[in-house]
């Protein structure tokens, strides 16, 4: 199972500006000063072993995950990041009247901001199955691209677009993708995601807040139990933030730990970044958690925990 996040930012679309660009820039090149950068290939070597985030940026999209398995795609959300999946899957020599399948955790702009710009909507023959457990599933979507607030209706997308509702916690099947749903708490709520394939367990858990559990999440520890993969909303850096945030319904790295340690996930992503911190910020966020991560993991040494910080283009397999 391949996963390709195609946007990690959570509320709002952030892309890097000038000034943090020129940041960037200068400190590349006074650390290259004594770097030879003759050539391309020295240039590359250079930028590869320049150490996050100096040399690349964690994106600015809204989410959208994509997960490839036996080659048969299964899409995840339908943030900004799904416009820059639809032009690549366009140039990967997409095939127009192909099925394409997308599992929606819930509908807020962030979430489905992207579909209007996805470019395989476009194209006739195609079909769009949008599949989530909140009703009204489609005219949530129409409203988005009602004339007042977009050019163009769903109704005039060349592609044809169906809408399946599912029962809180029922199992489906997509191809080859097995399906289950838990409700997280977030306003006008979102759906974790239990989505097995080839003997492998991804959980999408973003847009989840987790407070006032005395039993240490025990019901959110098992329905994520033992997968491979836990793509989390760990939007706050500190538990003061999710404080002065409260019922926002978002969460952070350090409770995003704790679940995954006691519910024995593999490899732990640190997903839906706060748009308010810049490159460094986000990798700030990160290395408190890794130095969290260290202090915990003695209580826990049957799980050694690989904990990512997820950004736009990043490529895994599970």
């Amino acid at each position: 199972m391949k996963i390709t996040f195609w946007g990690t930012r959570g509320s709002l679309p952030s892309p890097l500006n000038t000034f943090e660009f020129r940041v960037k820039a200068k400190r590349l090149l006074m650390n290259a000063r004594k770097v030879n950068l003759a050539s391309e290939k020295a240039i590359d070597a250079y930028l590869d072993t320049t150490p996050q985030p100096y040399a690349m940026t964690f994106g600015g999209d809204t989410p959208c995950v994509e997960i490839m398995d036996g080659g048969e795609r299964l899409i995840l959300d339908c943030g900004s990041g799904l416009a820059k999946l639809g032009k690549d899957m366009i140039d990967r020599g997409f095939t127009p009247g192909s099925r394409i399948d997308i599992l929606q955790t819930h509908t807020h702009w962030d979430h489905i901001i992207g579909f209007p710009y996805f470019d395989p909507a476009y194209t006739p023959g195609t079909e769009i199955h949008i599949h989530g457990v909140h009703p009204n599933l489609k005219s949530r979507f129409e409203a988005q691209m009602d004339l007042i607030h977009f050019p163009i209706t769903i109704d005039e997308m060349k592609a044809a677009v169906q809408f399946h509702q599912y029962e809180p916690g029922e199992q489906f099947t997509l191809g080859r993708y097995t399906i289950t749903s838990k409700a997280l708490h977030h306003p006008g709520g979102s759906y974790a995601y239990r989505i097995v394939s080839g003997g492998k367990t991804l959980v999408f858990a973003t847009d989840g807040e987790y407070k006032n559990h005395g039993d240490n999440y025990a019901e959110y520890v098992e329905f994520y139990k033992n997968a491979d993969a836990l793509v989390f909303d760990a939007m706050y850096a500190t538990l003061e933030k999710t404080i002065e945030k409260e019922n926002f319904g978002h969460s952070t790295p350090v409770i995003g730990i704790n679940i995954a340690l006691n519910a024995r996930i593999k490899t732990l992503f640190l997903f839906h970044h706060d748009p308010e911190s810049n490159d460094s910020q986000i990798l700030e966020a990160f290395n408190d958690a890794g130095r969290y991560l260290e202090a915990e993991q003695p209580h826990f040494p049957d799980n050694p925990l690989k904990l990512i910080v997820a950004y736009d283009k990043l490529e895994y397999e599970v």
